[in-house]
């Protein structure tokens, strides 16, 4: 996988809905009209995570490696509103 930088648009939503997997996530939504669930180290990918959540709603700058829909952010910056 190679390191990309996206940019875009959180939201917290729930994702793999009807399956074992469903669950509350962070979504980075990108201008390109592609959705990518946000994945950070360390994090358990099958938890809500409160301390992430209250950033849905903000831009940011991300980067990190692309995985299907899934977006592997090894760094961002959360854009100033």
């Amino acid at each position: 996988m190679a390191t990309r930088r996206l940019r875009g648009r959180l939201s917290y939503e729930r994702v793999d809905v009807g399956s074992k997997s469903e669950r509350d996530a962070l979504v980075l939504h990108t201008g390109d009209d592609h959705a990518y669930v946000v994945r950070l180290p360390g994090a358990n990918p099958f938890q809500a995570s409160d301390d992430v959540s209250h950033l849905a709603g903000r831009e940011v700058e991300a980067e990190g490696e692309v995985d299907r829909q899934y977006f592997f952010v090894t760094d961002w910056t959360v854009e100033e509103q």
